[in-house]
């Protein structure tokens, strides 16, 4: 196993990166409102271009596309204005580029727990209610198991959505969904009630299951967002009945994840009971 993400200077610099991010383009598009400045306005928009996108089109396929467009327009508006436009831009073209290209990344490395045919580890965690699940209570039937951060992270949200829209299908092939969170029970409660599918919301108390496996995230959880830093790789992982892993999704850019339907493809593929 990995020992997951190390808890060094970029870990740091991350879990406070979110506020300046949103305050630095809050203050271009206010500087270049008051000037009159289109470019400034433009680009200080982008990275809200990029979060607008979140839940309303399929963000995976998206990807950091039209925040990229939209920030490069912005400044090539903003040079045609003259100086002072361009100095107001600048910041926002520089800290939508860091936040594409370094702070979504994650750095990760290949999980050997994951390995596609090797049996998965047994975890330990608690349901809702604070009694204590074995991963090894899910065979018996395929497994699609979910690593996410919280719900705090609309990314996750959204993730867990598409698999309530599909649980039907997957329901269908004789599987289950288990999504596992350091959250708290209270904040995995309120999450389960919001989607009518019976899907199993468990706890990783203190990220102790996703440590064992090395997919602990240091600094992926914003300031001021959660009281501690450390939170989940985002790591999809489908089991056949006998536990095995047949398929393992370990991002290194916590804005991408798969489609459920990858899912449902491998599923089909799984004889259940087996």
């Amino acid at each position: 196993m990995t020992m997951g993400l190390a808890n060094d200077w970029q870990a740091k610099v991350k879990r406070i990166m979110v506020i300046p991010l949103i305050v630095v383009n809050v203050a271009v598009i206010v500087v270049g409102a008051v000037n009159g400045w289109l470019g400034a306005i433009v680009a200080g928009a982008a990275i809200f271009v990029l979060m607008g996108f979140i839940g309303v089109a399929r963000f995976r396929t998206v990807h950091a596309a039209p925040a990229l467009v939209v920030v490069v327009v912005g400044a090539a508006i903003a040079i045609t204005e003259g100086v002072g436009s361009t100095a107001t831009a600048l910041p926002s073209l520089a800290m939508t580029l860091i936040y594409v290209f370094w702070y979504s990344l994650n750095g990760r490395q290949h999980c050997e727990a994951l390995t596609i045919g090797k049996r998965f580890p047994d975890i330990s965690l608690t349901d809702l209610g604070g009694a204590p699940v074995s991963s090894e209570s899910w065979h018996g039937s395929p497994t699609i198991l979910l690593f996410y951060r919280g719900a705090w992270c609309p990314l996750c949200s959204v993730q867990v959505k598409e698999l309530a829209a599909d649980y039907r299908e997957i329901e269908a092939k004789g599987a289950k969904v288990v999504l596992v969170s350091p959250q708290p029970a209270k904040d995995s409660r309120k999450m389960a009630s919001r989607f009518d599918a019976p899907m199993t919301f468990l706890v990783d108390e203190d990220n102790a299951a996703a440590r064992a496996l090395g997919l602990q995230h240091p600094g992926g959880a914003p300031l001021g967002v959660v009281a501690e830093g450390e939170t989940v790789l985002p790591t999809a992982v489908v089991l056949d009945a006998g536990g095995i892993v047949r398929f393992a999704h370990e991002t290194d850019n916590y804005r991408v994840r798969p489609d459920p339907a990858l899912f449902l493809e491998v599923l089909s593929g799984l004889t259940p009971n087996v």
